[in-house]
């Protein structure tokens, strides 16, 4: 009976196919140092975290980082490139030891994997003009005028915003940020709402207008660095470097030199984690 039991239970197994696999099991903490490499997943599409540089090689932000914490581990930093859609798939099978890029820390990704302390923060926020705008723009709620138009990507955090909060407004839905920011640029609408890290490099692609960013920030979000679940070992050393890193400045001199600014929502200094 229990032999029989067995194999339709491995019958039902192989039938669930790859799915039903576990994860492969990720490098420990003694296995990154003894091969002495740490192996980070960075997009180089999402600049200033990460970029191709002139010599084709990832580079941006989040490069920096990894190579600061290769540098304090004392291991070889082996980069590899990931999307937005494998990033997770690939820590859990074990391709890569931490992800960065831009991985926002949210309860479903939780569930999935582990995160360090936070690494930076991302701040929405409302991106308009300084002159040129159908009515005054000069705070958030400003947005909520039948005059206003906001132009706005499909599926980004600033749509379900502004349907809370400026329902009055026009609004146009476009499928990219280039169209999006050329249609600002036009004259063709107001405002956007969108998280700033996303905008700065693009804004500077056009240089003549006088773009303007309210003070104001509508939501933050926390970004840590990811580990394959159960991990521990490497996450708690990640911790306190990352915890040297922001008390040491390194994580702010290296936000303003790809991005041109200070963090629009500071990391706190935290010996807790």
């Amino acid at each position: 009976m229990s032999i029989a039991f067995d194999r339709r239970r491995m019958l039902g197994l192989l039938a669930l196919g790859p799915l039903a696999a576990p994860g492969a099991l990720a490098r420990p903490l003694d296995q990154v140092l003894s091969t002495r490499r740490l192996r980070a997943g960075i997009n180089p599409t999402l600049p200033p975290f990460g970029t191709f540089n002139e010599r084709n090689q990832i580079d941006g932000f989040d490069a920096d980082i990894a190579r600061e914490i290769a540098r304090r581990m004392n291991v070889e930093l082996e980069i590899v490139q990931v999307g937005s859609p494998d990033r997770i798939p690939f820590l859990q099978a074990d391709r890569i030891d931490i992800v960065l890029g831009a991985i926002t820390r949210t309860v479903e990704r939780a569930l999935v994997i582990d995160y360090t302390q936070p690494l930076h923060t991302q701040s929405v926020v409302v991106l308009t003009k300084a002159s040129g705008t159908a009515a005054p723009i000069a705070a958030p709620a400003d947005l909520n005028n039948p005059a206003v138009r906001l132009v706005q990507v499909r599926g980004t955090v600033g749509v379900p915003w502004i349907q809370a909060n400026a329902p009055r407004a026009q609004v146009t839905l476009l499928d990219n940020y280039p169209d999006t920011f050329r249609a600002l640029a036009q004259g063709r609408a107001d405002a956007m709402v969108d998280v700033l890290e996303s905008i700065v490099v693009p804004l500077r692609n056009f240089q003549g207008t006088p773009w303007k960013v309210l003070d104001q920030v509508l939501a933050s979000t926390w970004v840590g660095i990811g580990v394959q679940k159960g991990n521990y070992g490497l996450r708690d050393v990640l911790n306190v470097i990352l915890f040297e890193l922001h008390r040491t400045g390194f994580v702010e001199q290296a936000w303003e030199k790809w991005f041109g600014e200070k963090m629009k929502t500071p990391v706190p200094v935290n010996p807790m984690f």
